[in-house]
């Protein structure tokens, strides 16, 4: 039986800037990682399309939905989710509970891990969140280095999340 880990997740810029981000989902100890990158221009045409309430809100959503989307990849091996506190954590979890549905492991945040340890840690995923951001759109340079495991988040699956969020309230 394969041992459930601890993942950690980190947004490396924010949405809010006009400029490319990188989101990555790291394990602790196996250090399997997954993540996406949304180019600039794809977070505008998502502004433009789809915020419509608060952008801090808005901003938590599109994370969420980024978020629920690397951890498929790893649902089954999940024993803690612990979420970097980018965006609104209160928002993030309550989209994360709707969309997940039946998950059997536990949504922390960072802060919390850090009480739990008894000292203040960094995210695992930091480092590949940037690393995520500059290589996981150019090609040339996804083969040197770590090695990437590149969700593809297109706006139609961006846009499905979000009117299927819409239409529950959330």
């Amino acid at each position: 039986m394969i041992e459930k880990d601890d993942f950690h997740v980190d947004m490396s810029g924010r949405i809010y800037w006009k400029k490319t981000i990188g989101i990555a989902l790291v394990g602790s100890k196996t250090k399997v990682n997954y993540g996406c990158a949304l180019k600039g221009n794809l977070l505008e045409l998502i502004k433009r399309r789809l915020f419509k309430k608060n952008i801090y809100e808005d901003s938590a959503k599109l994370y969420a939905i980024c978020i629920y989307l690397l951890v498929k990849n790893v649902e089954k091996d999940l024993k803690t989710l612990i979420i970097c506190n980018d965006e609104d954590f209160q928002v993030v979890k309550n989209i994360l509970d709707y969309l997940l549905k039946n998950y059997s492991f536990e949504i922390i945040n960072i802060s919390e891990f850090r009480k739990r340890l008894g000292r203040n840690i960094g995210s695992l995923a930091d480092n590949y969140a940037r690393i995520y951001r500059r290589r996981a759109l150019k090609t040339n340079r996804q083969i040197r280095g770590k090695k990437l495991n590149i969700v593809d988040v297109p706006f139609s699956s961006i846009k499905n999340y979000w009117e299927e969020l819409n239409e529950n309230k959330m």
